[in-house]
């Protein structure tokens, strides 16, 4: 790969850590020119504020998957732009809900487009949630389509389940993808070493249409508050959560500025630096009806006053 960008594609479901994993692999980085492409499904950026503290050329895409027609041109313009970069390698962070099965057809676009583009795929890496996957794979053919097409899947959230659970779902990701190279992890760790391997020896899966499209995008919705107690927003994200396939953002609680993420049922909580205006992002697993859940909910726990975005 002498002279060529290094691309590694980032790839799972919503809540397994992707975010995490980039910024330990940042850490390891260090020295090196690192561009990244981040993919937020929302139409406020939640993530991208998080990475912006680190020192990378970024560029950011929201609403909706990257490898759908709604973003795809979109794409395959930031990849092309990018390649002007004086870059060792660059990420691709992609939503939760993208289906990367077309990705070999949008790198062939970037080379019709830049002809010079001087990028080398050296890999998809999907994190896989140990908590949540088995569930999410029965479900979403998207959770599917990004294990049959990744290079690693790296089993993330270890460290929450048992032992019996891991070889379950290492048993799964096997019969979806045996060729993958799979790693077991918690934090969204992994051996920088890795980082320095061809891990295109691991793909096997050919290329095919992508899932994503504009019928099957999930509806997403915002709001934005003031203070809150802490234990009303624990409330009303616990209301809210089997509604949701995803709800994070940045709040002020009690007084004390704290990112909030909830996935798979979990609502965590993590001090981040003050934001301006406490949001958050809530991503549909019942369409268009989460719209009077959020306000109602919000009414009835919070009681406070609040913006609704859709």
């Amino acid at each position: 790969m002498d002279g060529k960008i290094k691309l590694y594609v980032l790839t799972g479901f919503l809540g397994s850590g992707k975010t995490t994993f980039l910024l330990d692999a940042l850490k390891h980085l260090e020295g090196r020119r690192v561009g990244v492409i981040q993919n937020e499904f929302g139409k406020i950026s939640v993530d991208g504020e998080i990475l912006s503290a680190g020192n990378v050329e970024m560029r950011e895409l929201n609403n909706g998957s990257i490898f759908c027609t709604c973003l795809k041109l979109n794409f395959v313009q930031a990849l092309a732009e990018m390649s002007d970069h004086d870059l060792d390698c660059l990420f691709v962070e992609s939503s939760g809900l993208a289906d990367p099965s077309n990705l070999a057809e949008v790198l062939e676009a970037v080379d019709v487009l830049r002809p010079s583009a001087p990028y080398e795929l050296a890999g998809t890496i999907c994190l896989v949630d140990a908590v949540a996957f088995l569930g999410d794979a029965a479900e979403l053919e998207t959770v599917v389509r990004q294990v049959v097409h990744c290079n690693i899947a790296l089993i993330n959230k270890c460290d929450l389940v048992d032992a019996e659970r891991i070889e379950e779902v290492k048993r799964q990701v096997r019969e979806l993808n045996p060729h993958c190279l799979v790693v077991e992890t918690s934090q969204g760790r992994l051996d920088p070493a890795l980082l320095d391997q061809d891990l295109s020896t691991y793909e096997w899966a050919p290329s095919e249409d992508t899932t994503n499209s504009a019928d099957t995008k999930p509806k997403t919705f915002s709001i934005e508050f003031d203070d809150v107690p802490r234990e009303r927003m624990s409330a009303y994200l616990a209301s809210l959560a089997p509604s949701c396939y995803r709800i994070k953002g940045f709040g002020k609680l009690d007084g004390s500025w704290q990112q909030i993420d909830v996935a798979a049922g979990r609502i965590d909580y993590k001090p981040c630096p003050d934001e301006g205006t406490s949001h958050l992002v809530f991503i549909s697993r019942v369409g268009i009806r989460l719209i009077r859940q959020i306000k109602d909910d919000w009414d009835r726990i919070v009681g406070l006053p609040v913006t609704l975005h859709n």
